[in-house]
């Protein structure tokens, strides 16, 4: 299984749980990438069997509006 691991972080606590996430799916067996949300597209999403989104809530638990937002839409 390929997984692809997606996040945006403002401080770095979003970041380091996506790492353990992403650390959690190789030790159950499943190969994985890591990326920010600018350096990932729904374009490529095509290539894996499972995806880990992660984001920080903004204010009333919203989604960061102006990069994980539009792409979290457009997955």
């Amino acid at each position: 299984m390929k997984i692809a691991v997606v996040y945006w972080s403002g401080t770095g606590n979003t970041k380091a749980m996506a790492e353990s996430m992403l650390d959690g799916a190789k030790a159950a067996g499943a190969e994985t990438d890591l990326y920010s949300v600018d350096q990932f597209s729904a374009d490529q999403m095509a290539g894996y069997d499972g995806f880990l989104f992660g984001c920080s809530a903004m204010g009333c638990e919203v989604l960061e509006e102006a990069e994980f937002e539009p792409f979290f839409q457009e997955a």
